[in-house]
């Protein structure tokens, strides 16, 4: 017994430590935000002087601002389509047999196991032959493609934890494949519909590579290249940089604030069978 709760203490010793190396660059970076510039390189953790210029800087900025709407319009359209498109492909992975249908599926896997930079030339020759260069369409194309193939996966361990049964069960009282599958399935799997749009959308939110490859134009860039332009080597401040880290963070926190419990229910509920 004082082994087993020595080893307890141990392993929550463990993950408290493992918490707080993952939180301090997080915290260090809220912390840089709210600090004058002349005092952010002082040791202490803690402020002594607490300032908003740094965001009241970055949030008069046009083109900042211009980011940030085409950031949530990239993202929101690449969650709603991720959660459409896969809802369907998932379902009809795990609940239809046909011909093909395994090599369907592991094409889709096969997707994810190279990397994005794989397929970067392609997708930027793809997209110029197209004529979509420094469209937001091509950037909300090229996410929703590359986030599609897990999203339907996560869908499908969902639907598969789903007993066949209760559809049958609603199919013999005169529904259809489809209304039994809106009635029974859908309200099953609410928690990881929600994990998987948030998914999509914090994947979308925070890409990088692509968005450098296709867009050059200010008025079509996003908030990850919006921060890239912060760094001028006339006029470079930490303090605003570390503003516009807080700001394009802070989505995903709070999404994840507000639909924590469906989260955590989405995310585990694919592992159970049943």
């Amino acid at each position: 017994m004082n082994d087993k709760r020595l080893i307890d203490v141990a392993l929550d010793a463990l993950t408290i430590l493992l918490v707080v190396l993952l939180l301090a660059p997080i915290i260090w970076v809220f912390v840089a935000s709210i600090r004058p510039d002349a005092d952010l390189m002082t040791r202490s953790l803690i402020p002594a002087q607490v300032t908003f210029e740094h965001f009241a800087d970055i949030l008069s900025r046009s083109d900042f601002l211009i980011a940030l709407r085409n950031s949530l319009l990239v993202g929101g359209s690449v969650a709603l389509l991720t959660v459409l498109i896969a809802l369907p492909a998932a379902y009809s992975l795990s609940r239809f047999t046909y011909r093909g249908r395994d090599a369907i599926g592991f094409l889709i896997l096969a997707t994810q196991m190279l990397p994005a930079v794989a397929v970067l030339v392609p997708i930027v020759v793809i997209v110029r032959s197209l004529g979509l260069a420094n469209t937001l369409t091509a950037l909300t194309v090229t996410h929703l493609a590359l986030g599609l193939p897990i999203a339907v996966w996560m869908l499908k361990g969902y639907i598969d934890a789903v007993p066949r049964e209760l559809e049958e069960a609603s199919m013999m009282e005169g529904s259809t494949q489809l209304g039994a599958m809106v009635r029974i399935t859908l309200p099953l799997i609410r928690p990881a519909i929600v994990a998987v749009g948030t998914f999509a959308f914090v994947l979308s939110w925070g890409e990088f590579l692509l968005a450098l490859a296709l867009i050059t134009s200010t008025d079509v860039k996003t908030l990850p290249l919006a921060l890239q332009t912060l760094f001028d080597p006339y006029s470079f401040s930490w303090g605003v940089v570390m503003a516009g880290g807080v700001v394009i963070g802070a989505p995903a926190v709070l999404l994840f604030f507000l639909f924590r419990n469906q989260l955590v229910g989405g995310l585990t509920a694919g592992g159970i069978k049943g």
